[in-house]
């Protein structure tokens, strides 16, 4: 329990506030606070003293720093940045090639930026008090510097030794694995000859008019941990990609488990092809389940259409029709389900295919009729301009059109949409989805849950492309190099915060999701209090929202713990 106790020293007696405490066995004294002398307190009890106060973004700074000490993120990769000339590990501003990397990383988790606006979101975090260290230095020149210091080639064994800590620290389910690919548009100028990455191509955002950058992604089932991550040329499409990065894919899944039967490959009918299931088919042991591009096998359609039985899958009565069959020269599981939400976009895809086709139709049949237009067309070639413009995926089916001849001698035609086929294209083909796989002993449910799963890669495309979090735009880099490091980077913060996700939802019962909880953890504010006659700051948390209460100490953040227990100094 503490006292107060006097001292005199040179006639002046002056008071302390004291408790008795053991030390090494033996009782002792130790001095909490000095008062000074009796006139000295008395003016600061009498005075009003004043403060000086500041606040800092806590919750998501602290929260990341815990879990990137927890993965040793920043020895990992130092580990393999290559040694200068004179033996030494290249550093700038006192800080190592992993200790920069992962305040990049850090500042991209929390508030996506460029380099040079690094530190203007720094500073209005706690990270320089959490870390203990100085950062007003570390401008774009820095970042850029210690980029350059990383090989690309080394980003790969990187990633399988901070996968090799991840996996058995959160008890990572490698069951069933996600892959699809995705791509991101840049405003690398079309003249730059500096970077092959970045290439005109289709773009998922539909800026066609922007050179892109394709990213193939991996994850887990649960809390979507990244575990494969492969940057490519914005114009290769997505089956000939597969059959590139195969290898490379399957040596991934080799390092994450020894059993690689325990394993099943998810995938969408984007990634098939005759010859990619050849590459499959010649891994042993290798388990999938994938999707068919359904126009290619309508014969399996139509029989599945007379054979349709209901199963409950998730409480939804969904029809299923199973059946072992030959498919690009190898017996395989299919399983032919039909989706009402499928039926709905493709229908509303189908009319407004068709409401652009009017279009196109309109304009050429007035060209034709026009007296006054010197168009004019035979027979054969106006057949052929006709099918040009109406030809399409179950456009042709619908779609139906005479030629006939004006008064004037010219050509011209009617078209209309044929609504008894329409009817029957919606009733034995549209909404039909063909999945195939060689886990032969799985039921239908299991097959189609599986493949359902496939949207947890489309959860995590969605989470990189959140302006507000984690995003992997903005990027302000156009060499290839700088390209794949900043990739690198940012699937570091997607890693770091799928951690404190799993943490959260598994250890505190958190509901939301990941951008839901950065933002919750960014409210989580750290208050510095400094009284003007003092040079003695206190740190303590401002008022925390009830719903988090629960939520800070499993991720590492609490009053008792403001720093991590490790010192950032000890990385650098």
């Amino acid at each position: 329990m503490a006292s107060i106790q006097a001292r005199t020293s040179r006639g002046k007696k002056y008071w302390s506030i004291v408790e008795s405490r053991r030390i090494n066995g033996q009782p002792r004294t130790v001095i909490l606070e000095y008062l000074g002398t009796a006139t000295t307190l008395l003016e600061r009890l009498q005075r009003e003293d004043s403060f000086v106060l500041k606040s800092y973004s806590h919750g998501d700074t602290a929260a990341l720093v815990n879990a990137a000490i927890e993965l040793d993120i920043v020895s990992i990769i130092n580990k393999h940045v290559p040694r200068g000339k004179d033996g030494s590990k290249p550093t700038r501003d006192g800080l190592t090639v992993g200790g920069s990397l992962l305040l990049a990383a850090l500042g991209r988790a929390c508030h996506p930026t460029s380099k040079l606006g690094w530190y203007d979101w720094c500073q209005n975090t706690s990270l320089e008090y959490c870390l203990q260290a100085q950062f007003k230095n570390l401008d774009s020149q820095h970042f850029w510097d210690q980029m350059n210091a990383l090989p690309t080639e080394a980003i790969a064994s990187i990633e399988n030794e901070i996968l090799q800590k991840l996996i058995p620290a959160y008890g990572v389910d490698l069951d069933c694995l996600f892959f699809d690919t995705t791509n991101f548009f840049t405003f690398i100028a079309t003249d730059n000859k500096r970077c092959n990455l970045p290439q005109l191509g289709k773009n998922k955002q539909h800026r066609y008019d922007l050179r892109q950058i394709g990213m193939a992604l991996l994850v887990s089932r649960k809390e979507h941990f990244p575990l494969f991550r492969h940057t490519y040329r914005g114009n290769k499409n997505d089956g000939a990609l597969f059959r590139e990065i195969f290898t490379a894919l399957v040596t991934r899944l080799k390092a994450l488990s020894p059993e690689i039967t325990r394993i099943t490959l998810v995938f969408d009918k984007g990634n098939n092809s005759k010859a990619n299931f050849k590459l499959i088919d010649a891994e042993a042991g290798l388990h999938y389940v994938g999707g068919l591009v359904s126009s290619y096998f309508k014969d399996l359609i139509l029989e599945a259409n007379s054979k349709f039985e209901i199963t409950e899958i998730d409480g939804e009565a969904v029809p299923v029709y199973k059946i072992k069959r030959e498919v690009w020269g190898r017996e395989r599981t299919c399983v032919v389900t039909i989706s009402a939400q499928l039926l709905e976009g493709q229908v509303r895809g189908i009319e407004q295919s068709l409401g652009k086709r009017f279009t196109l139709l309109n304009k050429l049949k007035q060209q034709l009729e026009n007296p006054k237009s010197r168009s004019s067309y035979g027979e054969p070639a106006l057949t052929h301009k006709i099918k040009k413009i109406i030809h399409g995926q179950f456009i042709d089916d619908i779609l139906r059109f005479e030629i006939f001849m004006l008064n004037t001698g010219k050509l011209s035609f009617s078209y209309r949409v044929d609504d008894d086929a329409f009817d029957k294209l919606k009733r034995e083909i549209l909404g039909r989805k063909i999945l195939v796989t060689n886990r032969h002993e799985w039921t239908s449910g299991e097959i189609i849950v599986a493949y359902r799963g496939q949207a947890n890669v489309e959860f995590a495309f969605r989470d990189v492309k959140n302006p507000h979090h984690l995003a992997i735009r903005p990027q302000f880099h156009w060499t290839d190099q700088k390209l794949e490091v900043h990739f690198f980077i940012c699937m570091i913060a997607y890693l770091l915060a799928s951690c404190i996700f799993s943490k959260a939802k598994t250890k505190s019962g958190y509901i939301h999701n990941m951008n839901q909880l950065m933002e919750d953890l960014r409210r989580v504010r750290l208050a510095s209090v400094r009284a003007e006659s003092s040079q003695k700051i206190k740190y303590q948390f401002e008022e925390i929202p009830k719903t988090l209460k629960s939520l800070l100490p499993v991720l590492g953040v609490s009053q008792e713990n403001l720093r991590p227990k490790v010192n950032f100094s000890d990385y650098t």
